[in-house]
């Protein structure tokens, strides 16, 4: 049953549920995996997963470098589901010491930015060293979406990825398509110490409550060392995909398109 809903781009009568995993690379492989089985044994099919895949995480490991992960990616990606560029290394370099830096970059963020202050000639040289990569692992279909690591974009930054015509790109505010920003909604873990978890754990169970809107549920590998986060993401997932229709990012793209004029994507969009 789900895989007729995730296959339909017409059924646009219930919002739109769109899964994430999050910074899948060969540094979260084991982690990953235990993501994709948490949220297919929940009742979500690959057709309608995204994963987030870093090219070089920690400018350590190259993905290109790691067949057992390439392998499993291209595994996912032939049954359907939606790889997506993830940064390039994932880590913001220097400091940011502004009150908005301090707040973003080191408080939401974490120091793992990596675009948050970024200039548009090292953001376009980090695009193509990521595409590179994911070319090389055979997994091309991955660069025709970007997410920054953290949601996260300098103004500088922005205009670069702009400019790469990416098919969309995901800022926290929601993901920026041709027809505008959609998918407003967030709701993600975090599960760096134990007041973050427990605080993120509320703030599902608050979102879940809310009136119905598409909604981005956002997974890290780093949830799945918290058995309650564990369980919290099992219990919101459930709970949203009996109210909602459940699509990758690509799908969610054709069946806006097939409803809505395309526009130019300006910078402050």
């Amino acid at each position: 049953m789900n895989q007729v809903r995730a296959a339909s781009t017409q059924d646009r009568t219930q919002p739109t549920l769109l899964v994430s995993v999050h910074d899948v690379s060969p540094l979260t492989l084991e982690a990953s995996r235990r993501a994709v089985d948490l949220v297919v044994a929940a009742g979500l099919p690959l057709q309608a997963l995204t994963l987030l895949v870093i090219p070089c995480h920690e400018d350590r490991a190259p993905l290109d470098e790691h067949p057992d992960a390439c392998a499993w990616l291209r595994d996912l990606d032939t049954q359907g589901a939606h790889l997506i560029m993830h940064g390039y290394s994932h880590r913001m370099s220097g400091r940011c010491l502004s009150p908005r830096g301090l707040f973003w970059a080191h408080g939401f963020a974490r120091g793992q930015a990596e675009f948050f202050r970024s200039g548009a000639a090292e953001t376009k040289q980090r695009l193509e060293q990521g595409k590179a990569i994911l070319v090389r692992a055979g997994l091309a279909s991955a660069t025709t979406s970007f997410v920054p690591p953290a949601w996260l974009l300098s103004p500088e930054a922005r205009k670069a990825v702009l400019a790469e015509g990416f098919a969309c790109h995901e800022e926290i505010g929601g993901i920026v398509t041709s027809q505008g920003l959609r998918a407003k909604r967030l709701v993600g873990w975090g599960s760096l110490n134990s007041f973050e978890a427990c605080a993120t754990r509320w703030w599902a169970a608050l979102q879940i409550r809310r009136g119905r809107a598409d909604t981005r549920l956002a997974i890290h590998p780093a949830d799945m060392n918290r058995p309650r986060t564990v369980a919290a993401i099992r219990t919101t997932l459930r709970t949203l995909l009996a109210r909602s229709s459940p699509m990758s990012y690509r799908a969610f793209l054709r069946s806006i398109s097939q409803k809505e004029p395309s526009r130019p994507i300006t910078a402050r969009e």
